[in-house]
């Protein structure tokens, strides 16, 4: 069950705006930085915030979202850490700024995450469109920035759970 939007009326609240036929849950290949690695990232952005909304979607406020919320927290971590360490070997020269970026996204995440686990469910109600709105914001206004920067061999790519555990490590 995707939201599609074939004009640009959005029909469901805070949900960003998609002028194609595309789902909004939907990876586009102009959001592309380059790298197959980040970009496998970003798709799986997109599919967590699927799940979501489709497990939201269907009344489900328990131990599912739960997890989903922490598979969701720790793909944060993750992907953030592999961009940073790239930037960071790249040199980057707006890496402060989109550190800064990732981190407030990251707070926000979490502050809905730590509402949710107090039984506060509806607070996960604000996930799905948070993550694609801030995503493809992100991807469009940040990381592309960096496309010219960043190179294959600047990509740590080995798989996200390794890198969310050396973040948990990091923080």
């Amino acid at each position: 069950m995707g939201i599609s939007m074939p004009s640009e009326q959005a029909n469901e609240p805070g949900i960003a705006v998609n002028k194609s036929n595309i789902s909004i849950f939907e990876f586009s290949p102009e959001m592309s930085v380059g790298n197959e690695t980040i970009d496998a990232d970003h798709k799986a952005f997109f599919e967590l915030a699927k799940l979501l909304h489709d497990t939201l979607s269907g009344g489900e406020r328990g131990v599912i979202v739960l997890s989903s919320l922490a598979i969701l927290e720790e793909y944060v971590d993750g992907h953030f850490l592999r961009e940073e360490k790239a930037m960071r070997k790249v040199s980057y020269s707006n890496f402060a700024e989109h550190r800064l970026k990732h981190n407030q996204f990251r707070a926000r995440i979490k502050a809905i995450s730590e509402v949710f686990q107090q039984g506060i469910t509806s607070a996960a109600d604000d996930l799905p469109p948070l993550v694609v709105h801030w995503l493809r914001s992100h991807i469009a206004n940040e990381d592309q920035r960096y496309k010219r920067w960043i190179n294959n061999s600047a990509v740590d790519n080995r798989p996200l759970v390794y890198l969310a555990m050396e973040a948990e490590h990091e923080t």
